[in-house]
């Protein structure tokens, strides 16, 4: 019993003198730590400024890929900004041409009927509808009647309203198979002598197409002679301008001559001008 306890006892002691050796060896390298701290500190130093120097270039080439994406992000949003002004730009300087263009074109038509005592309603052509029709922007609404005549501002004569419809309207142009207007040829003036008037019919071909017909033969006509619209038909105002002879087609077995023609009528003249008090004036 008495040799259990010694050895207890023996135990106890060594463990003891274990943590007392610990301490003073902790409380001697405590010691030496706070007398070489300058040392170790600059050695840890020296061993981690490469690795640090690394991380820091790392970090700085990541901050400015990192920035040069914000600010290509950010010039990319200004071009965008500044496309969308230019466009916008671009879009009101159009409008400004398109409205000086028309504010241009009808004071022409207004020098040009001046004196013929038509009020003229301006409309923009809309498209070409094929078999030689096209819509202005013009309808009912705005006072088109059907069979009235549709000029451009430079006299020429395009055609006839068809079809009205609320906001728009077709025109029939003088090409078109169903036309046949009745013309005036100029002639040459006679040195001695009364002018002579000569008259024909043109009659529409398609495809934007026309021909001169009933020419009587002993009347002469000539390449290049223009053709004016003669009223005779009741259907168009007289003296619009309509083509011009390009050959002369005579047939000794017939009592008429014919006639290729180049009509004046120009598909780029986008403003036109309704003649709206035609039939009121003229019957």
């Amino acid at each position: 019993m008495n040799s259990v306890r010694n050895l207890s006892l023996n135990k106890k002691n060594s463990t003891l003198l274990k943590v007392f050796l610990g301490a003073i060896v902790l409380f001697l390298f405590l010691g030496a730590l706070n007398i070489f701290r300058p040392q170790i500190r600059n050695y840890f130093y020296l061993a981690s400024n490469p690795i640090e120097s690394k991380l820091w270039t790392a970090g700085e080439s990541v901050s400015n890929f990192a920035s040069s994406v914000l600010r290509s992000g950010s010039l990319a949003s200004e071009n965008e900004s500044l496309k969308s002004e230019n466009q916008k730009l671009l879009s009101n300087i159009t409008l400004l041409q398109s409205r000086q263009a028309e504010i241009l074109s009808q004071q022409e038509a207004v020098l040009t009927y001046q004196d013929s005592g038509f009020q003229l309603l301006m409309a923009a052509m809309m498209g070409l509808d094929g078999a030689d029709l096209i819509s202005i922007d013009k309808g009912s609404e705005d006072g088109v009647k059907e069979g009235m005549s549709v000029v451009n501002q430079q006299n020429v004569l395009f055609g006839k309203v068809f079809k009205v419809y609320k906001n728009f309207s077709q025109v029939m142009l003088i090409s078109n198979k169903d036309s046949v207007i009745n013309v005036k040829i100029l002639q040459p003036p006679l040195p001695n002598g009364p002018e002579k008037e000569v008259y024909g019919v043109v009659k529409g071909n398609g495809g934007l197409d026309a021909h001169l017909d009933f020419v009587p033969i002993d009347d002469t006509i000539n390449n290049g002679d223009v053709m004016l619209s003669s009223a005779l038909e009741g259907s168009f105002p007289k003296d619009l301008l309509i083509g011009s002879i390009t050959e002369v087609i005579k047939n000794d077995q017939s009592p008429h001559q014919q006639a290729k023609i180049k009509l004046f009528l120009n598909l780029n003249s986008t403003n036109l001008f309704v003649v709206t008090n035609y039939k009121l004036t003229d019957n």
